[in-house]
């Protein structure tokens, strides 16, 4: 890495870029033509809490980056290469400690997120966007309001054209290859011309020419003034002689940061002999996989006192180093815990996050074969399978125990078909969610309204042909006003299986959430009335009727088929037992005006599940943290 004396003579805060992180008019183009930014870190740790236990991910460790430079953080598996990443563009937070200069000023951690980003290896994106859309989307969001339609398309344009993706501009995003992917999620990030960009991974399953084709976008980056770092696994010769400086890490600590051109002499001046017409990215992993050698150890300290000058270790002091770090990580433990959410701020207002979100969502659903084409047909065929086995039961009094099996088997459907395609359209939506609100994009509450207003098209129109199919092939009374009272509590039903299914996905992985909410909510199907009536429940269970939502959808359609003095139900059999609707509701334990009753209590189910919903994404954003 350049020279320490190498002053930053310019702040980001205040030259350059705007509040949203973005550089300002006069500086697009040549990014940050003659800007110089630096990023200096010293006496860094990271502590994670793994099976209750804390473990030092990153120990003291020390280095700098400066525009203009490529740089390559190298070393084996478990080094810490991620977890470098992850703390020094602000993604973690807890348990972090260290002292972080960005342009000679202490760094602000929302403030450095607007000025940054980062992309991880697997970067989430939603798939039935093009990335035209795409791009769109990441541009009315991460730019003010305020800027012109005509700015933003040519902001679009050049990035395309800079990362020569015209061909794919129109392609949905799960048609991309690897290196296109790759090269949109820097598409994305390049919006707010960010002067430092972090990258984890950039080559991982690429081929030896996308990999160069990555890297030399990241060099070109580089060239116009940015800070870029990258985790490399593995690099070629080839791909070596593209990156000014190299990071070394072994063990959570750092074995060189510096110039390429001074890595390997460095190592040779510490005993490690570097063979002729070798790689130096494999002489570097080599060198930092030996975890017990005592000049591996002279580097690290040698690297420290040169980016650090401080709490080295150097025979006399060690005792009082050891004693300070030790000071170190009981703090990391203590101040750990109390660190918060971090909720940066976006540059477009709460409105205009609502209206994007709500429109990229429905253009997603839209196009998915589960969340609406195959979901919309199931419901019809089902229903008219449905309709067609109880064909013309509803005014039968010699029938009314089927039709009853029929009202159950509705209950059972609407519940599961809005909840399972829930769960399965989470993980996706929660990963970008993730990435998006981490780099600032919009806030959480935008989010969340959008989900609950995206989602309602679906939530009204599978109930309504579910249920009106069914409700006129069986025959059930032909007064408007209780089939409105049925199709009110369907729906209210399908959303609270909608929001139980976001509750439950979004907290948990996909296998977890598809095993808990039918293990969860089919059992409280026994204390519905269906299956055994409430009056001939053992004491000990009767509250579990109180909290079950199907006993509630069970009661409200039981009301309005039969109750409100529906008149007797025909009868062509000799006797009749159930042709009396009063006294079919008595056995039930159900007689009386409970329609108001049950919609209130359903309507309390909707707003538990939303707020568990809300506290899933709460909860996922302080997991990535």
């Amino acid at each position: 890495m350049p020279d320490k004396d190498n002053k930053c003579t310019i702040d980001v805060s205040t030259e350059g870029i705007d509040e949203t992180g973005a550089c300002s008019s006069s500086s697009q183009g040549n990014l940050l033509g003659q800007q110089q930014f630096k990023l200096h870190f010293s006496n860094v740790f990271y502590v994670s809490k793994q099976n209750k236990t804390l473990v030092t991910i990153l120990n003291d460790i020390c280095g700098e980056f400066t525009s203009g430079r490529l740089t390559a953080i190298l070393g084996p598996s478990g080094a810490g290469k991620t977890s470098i990443l992850n703390v020094l563009s602000g993604f973690k937070a807890t348990g972090v400690k260290g002292k972080f200069i960005f342009n000679e000023k202490e760094r602000h951690l929302l403030a450095f997120r607007k000025a940054s980003c980062y992309i991880p290896q697997d970067f989430a994106l939603l798939d039935l966007l093009t990335v035209q859309e795409t791009m769109c989307d990441s541009v009315d969001l991460k730019l003010p309001s305020e800027t012109r339609a005509e700015e933003k398309l040519k902001i679009i344009d050049d990035i395309i054209q800079i990362l020569n993706m015209e061909k794919c501009r129109h392609r949905l995003v799960r048609n991309l290859s690897g290196g296109e992917r790759k090269r949109l999620s820097m598409a994305i990030e390049l919006v707010t011309n960010p002067p430092v960009m972090f990258f984890d991974e950039p080559t991982s399953g690429l081929d030896s020419v996308a990999s160069l084709q990555i890297i030399n976008y990241l060099k070109r980056l580089a060239l116009d003034g940015r800070i870029i770092v990258c985790v490399i696994h593995q690099p070629s010769s080839k791909l070596m002689k593209l990156f000014d400086d190299v990071l070394v890490m072994s063990r959570g600590k750092v074995v060189y940061a510096g110039p390429k051109a001074d890595m390997v002499p460095t190592f040779e001046s510490a005993g490690f002999a570097f063979p002729d017409f070798y790689n130096p990215a494999d002489f570097a992993l080599e060198v930092s996989s030996e975890e017990h050698n005592e000049r591996l150890q002279d580097l690290i300290e040698w690297n420290k006192k040169r980016h650090c000058g401080e709490c080295t270790i150097l025979s006399a002091d060690m005792d009082s180093c050891v004693n300070e770090r030790t000071k170190i990580l009981n703090i990391l433990t203590y101040e750990g815990s109390k660190l918060s959410v971090v909720r940066p701020k976006a540059p477009a207002g709460f409105c205009r996050q609502l209206i994007i979100l709500t429109r990229r969502s429905l253009r997603t659903m839209t196009r998915n074969l589960i969340a609406v084409q195959l979901r919309v047909i199931i419901h019809v065929i089902v229903a008219v399978l449905v309709g067609a086995v109880f064909w013309d039961i509803g005014n039968d009094g010699a029938r009314t125990l089927t039709n009853i099996s029929c009202i159950f088997f509705i209950i059972m459907f609407i519940f599961f078909g809005n909840a399972m395609p829930s769960i399965l359209l989470c993980p996706q939506d929660t990963a970008v969610f993730t990435r998006e609100y981490l780099n600032g994009w919009y806030s959480l509450s935008a989010y969340y309204a959008s989900k609950l207003t995206s989602d309602l098209p679906m939530l009204l129109i599978c109930p309504t042909l579910f249920t009106t199919i069914i409700y006129i092939m069986t025959s059930q009374p032909d007064v408007f006003a209780r089939f409105a009272m049925c199709w009110g509590v369907s729906l209210i039903l399908a959303i609270v299986g909608h929001f139980m299914g976001l509750a439950f996905g979004s907290t948990f992985d996909l296998q977890t959430a598809i095993l808990l909410v039918p293990g969860l909510s089919i059992p409280f199907m026994i204390f519905s009335g269906f299956f055994i009536r409430i009056h001939e429940l053992s004491a000990i269970f009767r509250p579990l009727c109180d909290i079950s939502f199907y006993r509630y959808t069970m009661e409200a359609l039981m009301q309005a088929i039969y109750g409100y003095d529906r008149p007797d139900l025909e009868c062509h059999v000799e006797f009749c037992y159930f042709k009396s609707p009063s006294k079919l509701l008595k056995e039930l334990d159900m007689l009386g005006d409970l329609y108001g009753h049950d919609v209130i209590v359903l309507l309390i189910w909707i707003l538990l599940f939303k707020l568990l919903f809300f506290l899933s994404l709460v909860l996922r954003i302080k997991r990535a943290q």
